[in-house]
């Protein structure tokens, strides 16, 4: 008890400081990095040809949407080249149909994936190579952007001496379940990865959507392009790495009118989505057991405490320690949802959803725990129809 009586107020106490200093960073402009908007685009002269790639897999419902806002960019030189990933729906006809009318969409269709590559990765490889513009952009199919999206980018970057830029999103989300959960499992990424770190160039982390990256052609062929990233399940990150880790600028801004996604539609697909993108990004058994264990120490455990010391309290225990846990397990819980609060703001979502919080994080270390399974080779992950395991592409039926 005597040890319970020291450890449990300490800990807490712990716990509060590490939200304080959360949730000064949410609300300062310094560390939450730079935001990108229609009012906060730089003046820059012309930078030349733009070449946006977007690899499509069996995108029938999504494509056409996500080129007309392509088309709509108010940038003055763009081409659009959508890489038809083995898709075995209309993707590829919608794509013919689009190019019919716009002389700068153009269609390249990938027949079969090669050894050695992964589905993503290969396809905007090609993609690059059939590429002549001194920028190249790639986005996804699921993604709708603004139409000053691409000067945006290009003239920050420009502005900046940046060398490759990946912007974070607005999520679109519809329902119970991605208003609750989405936000929470981003929050995983933004402690992570924050963007103050990820731009500042002496420190080694290093992040990336691949729903909006924009690079330096020239870059892109210097640290290998694709090629150097073949066979990552979340290329986006390894390329940010790639890049940052060869000494070039990386940047992140959050875009906040620029583009938009709708993730995942469903708690199924959130699992596998995140799972994925838990496994890819935080690369190997034992980071992934730390990012789960501070997960549940941060956001899960204060909640615990707080319902124990209330408990101690109601069966009339009297030792000094209960009622300062209690205090200060509220206290760590008021930061914890003033942080939050900030971010599903950020993100769009409604924050009375923050009453359904601990479930939230409840899922998100189920998220965790299914990516430890996959690092441990237990399971594999199963991506746009392609099944991925133990760093290669698993045969059909061998997930």
């Amino acid at each position: 008890m005597a040890v319970l009586a020291f450890v449990a107020p300490v800990l807490v106490g712990l716990i509060v400081l590490v939200w304080i200093y959360r949730t000064f960073s949410v609300y300062s402009p310094r560390s939450r990095g730079p935001i990108l908007s229609a009012e906060t685009i730089p003046e820059a002269g012309p930078q030349g040809l733009v070449s946006i790639i977007v690899p499509a897999k069996d995108e029938e419902t999504n494509i056409e949407a996500a080129l007309e806002t392509l088309r709509a960019q108010d940038y003055p030189e763009i081409e659009i080249i959508v890489v038809d990933d083995r898709s075995t729906d209309g993707t590829a006809d919608v794509v013919r149909r689009v190019a019919e009318r716009d002389g700068r969409v153009r269609l390249v269709q990938v027949a079969e994936l090669p050894a050695g590559w992964f589905g993503k990765p290969h396809a905007m490889h090609v993609g690059a190579r059939e590429a002549r513009g001194r920028w190249l952009l790639f986005v996804d199919a699921d993604c709708r952007q603004a139409p000053h999206s691409v000067r945006a980018g290009v003239h920050f970057l420009a502005d900046a001496g940046g060398d490759m830029l990946s912007l974070w999103p607005v999520l679109e989300m519809h329902g119970f379940w991605e208003n609750a959960v989405q936000p929470v499992a981003g929050s995983v990424l933004v402690a992570w990865f924050r963007p103050e770190r990820v731009n500042n160039p002496r420190r080694r982390v290093a992040f990336a959507n691949g729903q909006y990256i924009l690079v330096r052609r020239e870059v892109y062929e210097a640290v290998g392009g694709h090629a150097a990233v073949r066979s990552e399940i979340v290329e986006d990150i390894a390329m940010a790495r790639l890049v940052k880790n060869a000494g070039h600028r990386l940047l992140n801004a959050v875009g906040t009118d620029l583009f938009t996604t709708r993730m995942y539609d469903s708690l199924r697909a959130m699992y596998r989505g995140w799972t994925r993108i838990y496994y890819g990004g935080f690369k190997g058994v034992g980071r992934l057991l730390a990012v789960l264990a501070l997960t549940f120490l941060f956001t899960l455990l204060p909640f615990m405490v707080l319902a124990a010391a209330a408990a101690a309290v109601a069966a009339g225990v009297r030792q000094a320690w209960v009622p300062a846990t209690l205090g200060l397990s509220a206290v760590a819980i008021v930061l914890m949802l003033a942080t939050m609060r900030r971010l599903y703001l950020l993100s769009r979502a409604n924050p009375w959803y923050l009453a359904f919080y601990p479930v939230a994080v409840a899922l998100v270390l189920a998220f965790e725990a299914g990516a430890i399974v996959r690092a441990l080779g237990l399971r594999g992950v199963t991506w746009r129809g392609t099944t991925y395991k133990g760093g290669q592409v698993a045969p059909p039926g061998g997930a």
